[in-house]
């Protein structure tokens, strides 16, 4: 009789065993299946800054040619361009240095301009060329590596279908004679200078100035790697 008895207990003791086990799992089963979900922010991409900057201004006219100044050429005919093509790149962000400024007067004499530009932002600066007399044709990128990047080589090539390649540079020029383009270079910024043409050469002007709007389309879309419509 004991030892039936024993069996017996022994066997509820197993069955109430493997029920509540049984009513544990399913219990963490189901706060598993109803754990609810977190829903995890995803940042949108950073938008590369791209800052356009037009040589001279601010009381240095830069070089003269042909009628005009590169400081005032720059700002009355290219940046209303170049700012009507900027604003249709989605993928990038272009902005403009102010334009009643000198950057290179901000950097040099103030210790502003290139020392306060964000360090991660590419910059363009644009200039025109200039020699004695009548001297001097076509275009060329001064570059802030001495070989040129993929965006060098497009600026290039904007310039030589619509003014024509300084025979001098081939194309491009590394210097590091320019102060203002070391304050960039010591800071790490990506740059790119573009002369698109001697002011002083007739015959380039009126390139320029036929082909002004082409060749601003031309160079956003060569800097910010984009396809304007």
């Amino acid at each position: 009789m004991k030892r039936w008895w024993k069996a017996t207990w022994c066997i509820i003791i197993v069955l109430t065993v493997v029920v509540v086990t049984g009513q544990a799992l399913t219990a963490t089963a189901a706060t598993k299946a109803v754990k609810p979900r977190v829903n995890r922010t995803v940042k949108a991409p950073t938008k590369h800054q791209y800052i356009l900057v037009m040589g001279h201004g601010a009381g240095d006219s830069g070089a003269r040619g042909n009628g005009t100044t590169e400081a005032t050429f720059l700002r009355q005919h290219l940046l209303p361009q170049l700012r009507k093509y900027a604003i249709k790149v989605k993928h990038s962000q272009v902005t403009f240095y102010n334009p009643k400024q000198d950057i290179v007067k901000d950097t040099l004499t103030y210790h502003k301009g290139s020392y306060k530009l964000n360090r991660h932002a590419t910059v363009v600066m644009f200039h025109l060329d200039a020699a004695g007399g009548h001297g001097g044709h076509g275009g060329h990128v001064i570059i802030h590596k001495r070989r040129p990047t993929a965006r060098d080589k497009r600026l290039a090539q904007v310039i030589k279908k619509y003014v024509g390649l300084n025979r001098a540079y081939h194309g491009y020029s590394y210097r590091t004679d320019l102060k203002n383009c070391n304050v960039l270079r010591k800071r790490g910024i990506d740059y790119s200078l573009i002369e698109t043409g001697f002011i002083t050469n007739r015959t380039d002007m009126a390139h320029i100035r036929k082909n002004i709007g082409k060749i601003a389309k031309a160079d956003i879309e060569a800097i910010t790697y984009g396809n304007i419509r």
